[in-house]
């Protein structure tokens, strides 16, 4: 894993475009609706977004009353987000923060495991997650899924579809037994991983995708909200888990 170009990337990003902000306001509702539904977030309650790029997640966990703080390794992107505000962030590594720990009641990873290529890096990344929460503290993440039909096109090299526009060089995709099995090897448990479809985005990398966008957006989302198909094949995995530490 390259860091350095991981961070240049989004330093770049951040010179171009500004604010890291590429999900449609539905998907984050969509995403939002499951956080709230599998964690109970309560107003007061301390939450840390380790890898909270300009902030545009983190920004949106306020509704539920949290006191907000947010990592990135991207300087350019945290000074992005102080400028917007809505959390205190920081610049760190989201494998090795200088939070203490056990200090908090949720742990966000909001597309974040992806970008770490390496199962190793996961791993240190969700045990940092996992000491920072208090004991009962609890974790959640979301990353494109593997199995997702659209991912596999547009992101896999396998694919005759495949683009490299907008994404780094480490971006991985992930299934949901190889997620679950990462979350149980940091010491998590009450582990839950599956598929969650209804995610448009506002702003995509290359030309032909953008002019596939509406399509993507209004018809392929919809049809993969079906049951049977979201569960296993939806385009991010949601993956939440508890932490038992004493």
């Amino acid at each position: 894993m390259s860091t350095d170009r991981e961070i240049a990337f989004f330093d770049r990003f951040e010179a171009e475009h500004g604010d890291y902000d590429v999900l449609a306001e539905s998907a984050y509702v969509r995403i939002l609706g499951e956080l709230a539904r599998r964690l109970r977030p309560a107003p007061g309650m301390t939450c840390i977004d380790l890898g909270c790029g300009t902030g545009a997640f983190t920004r949106r966990l306020g509704r539920f009353g949290l006191a907000l703080t947010g990592v990135d390794i991207s300087p350019r992107s945290i000074a992005r987000a102080q400028q917007i505000g809505g959390a205190t962030f920081l610049v760190g590594d989201v494998a090795a923060s200088t939070a203490p720990a056990a200090s908090f009641d949720v742990a966000v990873m909001s597309g974040v495991l992806h970008h770490l290529p390496a199962r190793h890096a996961r791993v240190a990344g969700l045990r940092e997650a996992r000491r920072l929460l208090k004991p009962g503290g609890r974790f959640f993440s979301y990353d494109p899924n593997g199995w997702s039909p659209s991912m596999f096109l547009y992101r896999d090299p396998r694919s005759p579809l495949y683009s490299p526009a907008g994404k780094t060089e480490n971006e991985v995709l992930l299934t949901r037994r190889q997620l679950a099995g990462e979350l149980r090897d940091a010491g998590f448990s009450d582990v839950q991983v599956a598929g969650l479809s209804g995610i448009a985005y506002r702003y995509v990398e290359g030309p032909l995708a953008r002019r596939m966008l509406p399509l993507y957006n209004h018809v392929y989302e919809n049809l993969m909200r079906l049951p049977g198909l979201q569960r296993p094949l939806g385009t991010f995995l949601i993956a939440t888990a508890r932490s038992d530490r004493c």
